[in-house]
């Protein structure tokens, strides 16, 4: 995959140790990041009330039951963790907490997460280097960089991303 002049690679590793797995890449340049959007606190507040309506009658063991959360509970359980995306999403059904307020892009992330319960990274395409090739690799010892989620797992690293 590329975008631009930078390229994304997946190692035969990652292939072989997460087969069928995916990765998607939304490029964007010239974005603002308020802190703060009426329109996004809007779109913010319908996410959580479709939320809440859909999954009201989920307990927790139902949550878990949903096979993308199923999927990545599977893989945090190697490492005694459970996916957060499924707190996520507890804790705005079931405890009436709202999607935090952070900044535009970020909120952006938070509110995808949990309605498609699909994991989401954030980076600043300005900090990549564009000669460089960035590979999806299973392993590893330093930990990948995430701006959403500092605490991520070797394994789900890419090489050559600057770390936080």
């Amino acid at each position: 995959m590329q975008t631009g002049d930078i390229r994304i690679e997946a190692t035969d590793r990652w292939k072989s140790a997460y087969p069928g797995a995916s990765i998607g890449l939304l490029a964007m340049r010239g974005v603002t990041n308020p802190k703060q959007h009426p329109e996004l606190d809007t779109k913010k507040n319908a996410v959580e009330a479709e939320l809440r309506a859909r999954f009201a009658d989920h307990d927790r063991e139902a949550l878990k039951a949903i096979p993308t959360i199923r999927a990545y509970n599977d893989y945090a359980k190697r490492f005694g963790k459970t996916y957060h995306v499924q707190l996520q999403l507890e804790s705005i059904v079931h405890k009436g907490k709202s999607i935090p307020r952070v900044a535009a892009l970020v909120e952006a992330m938070f509110m995808a997460e949990p309605k498609s319960q699909l994991l989401t990274a954030g980076h600043d395409l300005g900090r990549l280097d564009e000669r460089s090739v960035y590979r999806l690799r299973a392993g590893g010892n330093r930990r990948g960089c995430c701006a959403r989620s500092p605490a991520r797992h070797p394994e789900e690293r890419i090489d050559g991303l600057p770390q936080c």
